[in-house]
Order: structure tokens, then sequence, then C-alpha cells
């Protein structure tokens, strides 16, 4: 009995040791792992067509983001007298343009004289019953619109560029026509 005790007692003394070495064993176990993970990683990580095309991906993510709207009035209000009937007949109208493009926004301030003219002509053109109706407005906002940038393109391709700065007329992000995006009747009065 003596000699069982001895060996119930060595086998008490060896479970701190048996704790220690089991510590051990799940501490480079899970060294390994981790490692071995981070081998995987390197290894078989990434294509590099598939980043470039990851790359493409937010890229034209980027690209459909517009920028804010800016918009200008077209000052003052624009009254136009229809001839066409017996009865004296108007239009009282308040026109805003919106453009992305705070560079379009100074060429139609700039060249808002001839835009004015331009319009004006537009409107005195028009029969009053055509515009009152919906679908007659929308194609006047089209026509003042086609306007606005045929002027402006007109205006910059008839003046020289200015010196050491051959692209200050040329905005950026804007083709040859859309200098406005879209035109805006904030105010619309016919009698």
């Amino acid at each position: 009995m003596a000699e069982a005790d001895k060996d119930l007692d060595l086998d008490t003394e060896d479970t701190g040791k048996n704790k220690t070495n089991l510590l051990i064993i799940i501490l480079i176990v899970v060294i390994l792992l981790v490692g071995g993970g981070v081998a995987a990683v390197f290894i078989l990580g990434g294509d590099d067509d598939a980043d470039k095309a990851a790359g493409k991906d937010s890229a034209e993510a980027a690209q459909v983001v517009k920028p804010n709207a800016i918009y200008t009035e077209l000052r003052p209000t624009f009254v136009i007298n229809f001839e066409e009937t017996k009865q004296a007949r108007y239009l009282q109208i308040d026109i805003s343009v919106m453009s992305r493009d705070q560079k379009s926004i100074d060429l139609i301030h700039e060249h808002s004289p001839v835009i004015r003219n331009n319009i004006i002509t537009i409107l005195s053109s028009q029969k009053f019953l055509e515009i009152n109706t919906k679908e007659g407005k929308k194609k006047l906002q089209q026509a003042l619109l086609q306007s606005v940038n045929n002027t402006i393109a007109q205006e910059l391709s008839s003046s020289p560029p200015p010196e050491g700065d051959g692209e200050k007329n040329m905005v950026a992000g804007a083709d040859a026509n859309k200098y406005a995006e879209a035109v805006y009747f904030t105010s619309f009065v016919m009698q």
C-alpha cells in the first residue's frame, strides 16, 4: 500500500507539469494555425486580374457620382406679348438654368445678353395655345436648353482663346453642347 500511496503522490505532483505542457502544446497549435492561415492568404490570395477588375469597378462607381447641381437665374423676368389673337395676351416667365460645373455657370453669366436675346426670340415666336399645355411647356424647355447650349458653344468658337491659357474656354467634363443641363421655369404666368 505504501507503494500505491507513493504512486498517488507522484501523480498529484505531476499535474502542474501536465497543465503547463498542455498549455504549451495548445499555444504551438494556435501559432501554427495562424501562420498557416497567413501563408495561405499570401499564396492563394488575390488574382491580379481580379484586383484590376475591382479597381475598374470602383473607378466606374466614382464616375457615376455626379457633382452637385448649380443654378443661376436669368434676370430680369421675361415678359412677352402674343400678337396672334384679338385679345392682348402676354407671358411673364422666370427662368433658371442648371449645370454641374461652375465654369459653365460663369459662361452663362458672361454671355447672358446673347442668351437672353435668343430666349426672347424663341418665346415671342410661341403660340399661346401651344405653350398653355404641359407638352408645350416641356417642348419650350427643350428648345430653350438647346438655345442656351448652342449660344455658349457659338460664342466660344467665335472668340479667340486667351493668351497662355488655351483650355480656359473649355469646360471640364462638358462636351461642346452640354454647358447647361436643364432649364426650369420658376414662374410661368400667361394671360
